[in-house]
């Protein structure tokens, strides 16, 4: 009930693309972002910032920006601790996102009318003038501050993830061997099953196991193996066995149909009585893509 009444809540729309908040851009982000801002607050010098202190040198100024710059991206690391947090349980929407832009900016321009306020005596706490004006000043500057970066971050990860994807591409279209044997290992390492790639149909997770469902003489089989599905999922990288949900893999060699309405996503297998496999808004977009690498490959 209330997991219904908070997604009510939600902006819909497009589902913002993995590469913008997985952990390592969310990190590249933040270095990139405190870099420029360091740099263009002691070109640019908002806030009045030279003004804060009587006969404010270079180096002093360079110390006082470092102190601007490391609130801001205490600010923005936080908020994209939390944003990391929420991706992992839910899908994040490119309204939502944008959203989530604005409000560290407001909350970034408070902290700075703060500073700015404090420290300087020609302004009041007590006038609602001072505060406004300040606060306006700080909004514009904070959105100079971080959409810049925000901006170029932005480009340059999906210039990479359009790479990537063009890489699979072509790898793809190299020419492979039919029936490949892949081992599969237990959290220690040790081999403890072996089956034709061609012959699994899904795998799920299961607590500290994963059960790999494959076809057996015309027949549904499994064999559970005491490991996680996000280190089998790494092991499998290179396989047309893609991780379609954070609980599910499917094998794209046995997907004969794909379907998609609005968000959702449908998997047709190519043998009968097959349980129905969720699939993710988050791995929607890359199921219509392994669909389309993979299923000129069947025989």
């Amino acid at each position: 009930m209330s997991s219904n009444w908070f997604n009510d809540l939600r902006f819909k729309g497009k589902v913002v693309d993995k590469y913008m908040t997985n952990k390592s851009n969310l990190v590249r982000l933040i270095v990139f972002t405190a870099i420029f801002s360091l740099c263009f607050i002691n070109l640019y010098c908002p806030f009045d910032s030279m003004t804060w202190y009587e006969e404010m040198s270079r180096p002093k100024y360079f110390l006082v920006s470092s102190l601007l710059v490391l609130v801001g991206i205490l600010v923005i690391a936080f908020s994209r601790f939390l944003m990391y947090r929420f991706v992992r349980k839910h899908s994040l929407y490119y309204l939502e996102y944008a959203v989530w832009v604005v409000a560290e900016v407001f909350v970034l321009s408070a902290c700075y009318t703060c500073m700015t306020i404090a420290v300087n005596d020609n302004l009041s706490w007590w006038s609602w003038h001072d505060v406004i004006e300040v606060f306006k000043s700080a909004n514009i500057n904070t959105f100079l501050v971080i959409l810049l970066p925000y901006s170029v971050s932005w480009l340059y990860f999906s210039y990479e993830d359009k790479k990537r994807r063009l890489q699979r591409i072509e790898e793809s279209m190299k020419p492979t061997k039919d029936n490949v044997v892949l081992q599969f290992r237990d959290e220690k390492g040790e081999i403890r099953f072996s089956v034709a790639s061609n012959k699994i149909v899904y795998i799920e997770s299961a607590d500290n196991y994963v059960i790999i469902n494959y076809e057996s003489n015309n027949k549904m089989t499994s064999f559970m193996l005491r490991n996680t599905l996000k280190r089998v999922a790494h092991e499998l990288r290179d396989t047309p066995i893609k991780r379609c949900h954070r609980s599910y893999m499917v094998n794209f060699e046995r997907i004969t149909a794909l379907r998609r309405k609005n968000d959702e996503v449908n998997l047709e297998f190519d043998i009968v009585d097959i349980k129905e496999i969720p699939v993710s808004k988050t791995y929607a977009n890359e199921m219509t893509e392994a669909f389309l690498l993979y299923s000129g490959r069947k025989e």
